[in-house]
């Protein structure tokens, strides 16, 4: 059996399980046997509308071998400190993978550190007679938690932004915030909304990837400190990235951002291939 942990919680929203459930699928279409673990019982949830057919919640990354058993192959996308639960990890499984924290983070034990800025969806790639809404959307992140749109409201309202809602956002967030937005989307609606609008901006790296995939003008607000490798990534693939709350930089990038229609390779298949081989 193969197993993916995939982190997500209100704070650091859905990125890694919607590369994870992109996997995972890959996975199944090699013939494995494939579960998915979540530490998050709403994560589990969103892993079903993504295709994830079979997913379990554990209570933390060291809560992992209460399923796996000895032998299976394991994959973890976490930041989690796992106060070295790796190690016995690595001497359980028969493969153990971890995707990278870091452009610089080194295999500590037998583990295989797997360098990838994100996995897309086919759903998302790109098709150049595809009709996009001529929208200027805002996706944040699935996670709001310290109500920066709200506190920052007369920045947001300037832009005239359509608000996809996170599927963390808080009950009664979306009443909050009706009058920074002109008009605001359920996050029900993001694959949907995703795929078919001219202009994103967006906090989270898997959402501008996915942008970019479905041929949108794409603007990065880097408001954390994004990891170098994924900035000159980015840079490389022409996505605009802006810091947080500078209006000025972000009027110019969402005016001179390119709509992008090549095919953008995630290589999901050769990374799928390598796990099960």
């Amino acid at each position: 059996m193969t197993y993916i942990y995939a982190y997500s919680n209100y704070k650091y929203g859905l990125d890694r399980l919607r590369r994870m459930a992109v996997l995972y699928k890959e996975l199944k279409k090699q013939g494995l046997e494939v579960e998915m673990l979540t530490n998050d019982h709403r994560a589990s949830g969103a892993a079903r509308d993504l295709g994830v057919k079979i997913c379990t919640t554990v209570e933390t990354i060291l809560d992992i071998d209460l399923v796996a058993k000895r032998g299976d192959i394991l994959i973890i996308d976490s930041p989690e400190d796992d106060i070295g639960k790796i190690e016995v990890y690595a001497e359980m499984y028969e493969k153990l993978y971890k995707i990278a924290n870091s452009c610089d983070e080194q295999s500590l034990y037998t583990e295989q550190i797997l360098q990838i800025e994100a996995l897309v969806a086919e759903e998302y790639v790109a098709i150049t007679s595809r009709e996009k809404e001529d929208r200027t959307l805002l996706f944040f992140s699935d996670s709001d938690s310290d109500k920066y749109l709200l506190k920052n409201a007369d920045f947001f309202q300037s832009f005239g932004f359509e608000l996809l809602l996170g599927e963390y956002f808080y009950v009664d967030y979306e009443s909050d915030l009706e009058d920074t937005f002109s008009k605001i989307h359920e996050s029900e609606e993001y694959m949907d909304l995703i795929s078919n609008s001219k202009t994103i901006v967006t906090s989270s790296v898997q959402t501008a990837y996915e942008a970019y995939s479905s041929g949108a003008n794409i603007v990065y607000l880097d408001c954390s400190d994004l990891d170098i490798c994924i900035k000159e990534h980015m840079e490389e693939l022409g996505i605009s990235i802006v810091d947080m709350f500078d209006t000025k930089e972000l009027e110019n990038a969402i005016k001179n951002s390119m709509n992008h229609t090549k095919r953008l390779l995630f290589k999901t298949r050769e990374l799928a291939e390598l796990i099960a081989k």
